[in-house]
């Protein structure tokens, strides 16, 4: 049977929400992390038969994340490409759906990956305020144009964020989180150790460059002056004393989950190089 190789991969830093990135969306940050790994890979670009690609905040104004991605002028006219969710394990569904493709005989050769801007999660208007704004698009005459804007009240104008949360009981991951250690009896000193070692690891494998070798340093538009070579979540300094003084969010009262122990909201691009046994043998890649 055919086997799936994995031939490269490459990320852009991980930067906190609201720092370095802030002003690039997904699909910007998925076309850098893409465009690296053809160039890395001295790929011959037209070779990409697919991409797939997974978000987990889709924009409103361009859903299908992966078709934007491969529009790169680098990737040929006929690839295909399809946006998937899977909300947190997005990426590693596009991941997984690539390679099934391969395993099926569809494609020898795609690019899977993920992107997040969760700088730029989509502000929406009110349901009241939408109602309004179509009622004045569809309005005959100045006058009944008038009336509607004369309608409009300060709680039209609230505008809606989408929350990270699961829509059907409105709980949040961190709430979420909060009850799976509940109910699994996971103790907040075992919260704080894992947390306290998660940031020990990622300082030593970027400080020896084991995780710096598939960061590609990511120049920000439009001066290009600030440029990001390492994930700027990383707390180099913590300690278990500092982890244990912080207070819980999601539960104030009997809660363990706090902004340590706790993954912070980032934005970033991450793409692998997925390719059929045969095809990795005839193009001589590892």
């Amino acid at each position: 049977g055919c086997r799936v190789a994995i031939v490269a991969g490459v990320r852009t830093p991980f930067a906190r929400a609201g720092t370095a990135f802030k002003h690039l969306s997904a699909i910007e940050l998925g076309k850098l992390c893409v465009s690296e790994l053809i160039q890395r890979t001295d790929l011959e670009a037209k070779l990409v038969e697919s991409v797939v690609y997974g978000t987990v905040v889709p924009s409103v104004i361009a859903p299908n994340i992966a078709r934007e991605v491969s529009l790169l002028p680098v990737l040929p006219k006929g690839c295909e490409a399809y946006t998937v969710s899977r909300a947190c394990a997005s990426a590693n569904q596009a991941i997984t759906d690539a390679a099934d493709q391969i395993l099926l005989g569809h494609h020898d050769v795609v690019i899977a990956g993920g992107a997040e801007s969760l700088s730029n999660v989509p502000i929406l208007h009110s349901r009241g305020m939408s109602d309004k704004l179509l009622s004045f698009s569809r309005a005959k005459g100045p006058a009944q144009q008038l009336r509607i804007l004369g309608s409009i009240r300060p709680k039209d104008l609230v505008p809606i964020t989408p929350a990270i949360a699961e829509p059907s009981t409105g709980e949040t991951m961190g709430q979420s989180a909060e009850k799976m250690a509940k109910i699994n009896h996971i103790a907040r000193e075992d919260q704080d150790q894992f947390a306290l070692r998660s940031h020990r690891l990622a300082a030593a494998g970027t400080e020896d460059g084991r995780l710096t070798a598939e960061i590609m340093a990511v120049y920000v538009p439009p001066k290009y002056e600030v440029v990001l070579t390492s994930d700027n979540g990383i707390r180099t300094d913590t300690s278990i004393d500092q982890l244990q003084a912080l207070k819980p969010v999601f539960d104030k009262r009997y809660g363990s989950v706090t902004a340590g122990n706790s993954s912070p909201l980032t934005d970033g691009a991450s793409a692998v190089l997925l390719m059929s046994e045969e095809r990795v043998r005839t193009l001589g890649y590892e």
